[in-house]
């Protein structure tokens, strides 16, 4: 009961923000490239299609291309495949744009995904659907860095997401920047973790004991 009235709370303030959403966009996006540029290894990006209330990577998807493949979700039964973005892209379900469906497989190595807020130790609160819960449960190669955004700063100081719930990595708003450390022996996530906890204008968000 306690994670669904928080969804409804931030849901509702999301909505009263949709003025000069374009500076959002940008100073989120601003910040993805800092962790981008740190982190040497990556080559395949999942984003997402935003709804009108979501911060919109998507019109920067030019830039993203020059170095990087970019895939975006693709919802199948109650989860999700990676599909490649590529034009055009039809209406589905819940209001979401997809590009059509695809074969291929691909390991992703950073994905950003939308939130509706975070709890204390950076436990993605969505929709209530677990369409993302399930992709991650289901990815055999190790797991990608996780980046969340989003267009307030919806950040609980309370515990409860479940253990199947993703945690984010990063939690960047245009408010606030928070970042989880985390046991990886991917040495280009360890140097990213070191580097954010030196830097003041970014947040720790320590885990619960």
């Amino acid at each position: 009961m306690i994670k669904n009235n928080f969804r409804i709370e931030q849901k509702s303030k999301m909505y009263l923000k949709l003025k000069y959403q374009y500076k959002r966009d940008f100073l989120v996006f601003q910040e993805i490239k800092k962790i981008l540029n740190l982190y040497k290894n990556c080559k395949n990006i999942l984003i997402y299609i935003p709804l009108k209330y979501e911060i919109n990577l998507y019109k920067f998807r030019h830039f993203l291309t020059k170095k990087y493949q970019i895939f975006v979700p693709f919802m199948q039964d109650k989860s999700l495949k990676v599909v490649k973005l590529r034009l055009a892209l039809d209406k589905k379900s819940f209001g979401v744009y997809e590009p059509k469906d695809s074969f291929l497989q691909v390991r992703i190595d950073i994905a950003i995904i939308p939130v509706i807020g975070v709890d204390a130790k950076l436990g993605r609160i969505g929709h209530g659907q677990g369409f993302y819960d399930r992709f991650f449960e289901s990815i055999s190669y190790k797991k990608p860095l996780v980046v969340f955004t989003q267009m307030i700063d919806a950040k609980s100081d309370q515990f409860f997401s479940q253990d199947y719930d993703i945690k984010g990595n990063f939690y960047i708003n245009p408010y606030k920047k928070y970042f989880r450390k985390v046991k990886n022996n991917d040495r280009n996530i360890s140097c990213i973790n070191s580097r954010f906890h030196r830097r003041r204008d970014w947040i720790y968000s320590r885990q619960k004991d």
